[in-house]
């Protein structure tokens, strides 16, 4: 493309192509994005850190199934 004045149209065009390659509107990368450390998001290996909250949530989880199976097959 040479440098100059461009039509309305060709911007357009421009514009809807480099929106369409946006990573942000992929849904693995946006749920990825949200489910890291916002203060650090990656640690010395260079390796993706979870959210402190989401580790916590996970860890009750795990602790209430755990009691739910032990209350269950266990009289």
């Amino acid at each position: 493309m040479s440098l100059g004045y461009i039509t309305e149209g060709e911007m357009r065009k421009l514009l809807c192509d480099a929106y369409a390659r946006d990573p942000e509107k992929s849904l693995v990368a946006n749920i990825s994005r949200n489910a890291g450390d916002p203060a650090m998001p990656r640690d010395a290996n260079n390796r993706p850190r979870i959210h402190p909250l989401w580790l916590t949530l996970g860890l009750v989880a795990l602790v209430v199934i755990g009691v739910f199976f032990y209350f269950s097959f266990t009289q």
